[in-house]
């Protein structure tokens, strides 16, 4: 388990972050460089590395199964940020391995440890019966809440996430470009946003707070009542300059192929995205959260608004 440097800087103060090479995880690895953090980052692939390599001080090849990979990753540092999870899958098992089982390696390895803990959850977790994913990032907190003993933690739910090197909503807002906005549950269905760049300014600032802020938190962009699939189209409408409709897709036409998607990953061993859990997910009618409390408990304010955040959003519309 080496280590391997990178580009070392003059900041005294550490974080580790799992899940480095995922579209939260980078996003908040370039943020913690531009605010003077040295980073420290757990990674299995090398090859994936590269894409973070400029925001990077030192890695550690492993994953969260490897006791000997955590052990050094958090040796000596000021914090750990915690973004690595599994979002595919068709079994509990397999969310709960890495959303449940790691997170716990992750806690016995810092124990006795004077870092603190951010681990990112989702919203999902909210309704724990919805699905594999949603039961197994409930269970992931509850190992803080059971497990962590002296440890300080912090648990944050961020709902939707989008943003620079997204790749789950950007073929969905190339479709809403071109005209269509093809929506699973209903139209009217209303859910929080967030834009990546936000959230990694969240977790600048809970680093900068001095104050232990244990529990657990559900940012957002700060839009009263969030948003519902006519606000989005609506919004992509006025970007791309073009009229988009919004369109409910049948059951017939996702329900069927979610089934079986679900049964031939199990036969092949491949972890799919549609399946029947994820669909109730995507059905459910309110993913609607309020960062009030969080805001009052940091120095933190979301500052991008979903206009703005798709502005900054670069292969999704040919005129941005």
């Amino acid at each position: 388990m080496g280590w391997r440097n990178m580009s070392p800087t003059g900041a005294s103060a550490w974080v580790a972050v799992t899940g480095a090479t995922g579209f939260i995880g980078a996003a908040i690895c370039q943020r913690l460089r531009q605010s003077d953090y040295r980073v420290r980052i757990l990674a299995r692939s090398p090859r994936r590395v590269e894409a973070v390599a400029p925001w990077v001080d030192e890695v550690i090849s492993g994953d969260l199964h490897d006791p000997a990979a955590l052990t050094r990753l958090v040796e000596g540092v000021d914090a750990v940020v915690h973004c690595a999870g599994v979002v595919r899958g068709a079994s509990q098992a397999a969310f709960d391995r890495v959303n449940v089982q790691g997170l716990a390696n992750l806690v016995t390895a810092m124990a006795g440890s004077s870092a603190r803990l951010l681990s990112f959850s989702s919203l999902a977790a909210r309704e724990p019966s919805l699905s594999f994913y949603a039961r197994s990032k409930y269970r992931g907190e509850q190992v803080l809440r059971q497990q962590a003993g002296e440890l300080r933690w912090t648990v944050l739910r961020p709902p939707g996430v989008y943003g620079p090197g997204d790749t789950e909503l950007l073929p969905l807002l190339r479709l809403m470009a071109r005209g269509v906005a093809p929506v699973p549950g209903s139209p009217e269905a209303r859910f929080s946003l967030i834009f990546v760049h936000d959230l990694a300014a969240l977790t600048v600032a809970w680093l900068q707070h001095r104050e232990p802020v244990t529990g657990v938190f559900t940012p957002d962009d700060g839009e009263p009542g969030g948003y519902n699939w006519h606000d989005v189209s609506a919004t992509v409408a006025r970007l791309c300059r073009r009229r988009v409709r919004v369109l409910r897709v049948p059951d017939v036409l996702l329900t069927p192929p979610a089934w079986v998607n679900r049964s031939l990953a199990r036969v092949f061993g491949y972890a799919p995205m549609l399946t029947p859990e994820k669909l109730r997910e995507l059905r459910h009618p309110d993913w609607v959260c309020d960062s009030a409390s969080l805001r009052q408990a940091l120095d933190w304010q979301p500052r991008v608004r979903l206009e703005a955040g798709l502005r900054s959003t670069p292969g999704w519309c040919g005129k941005l």
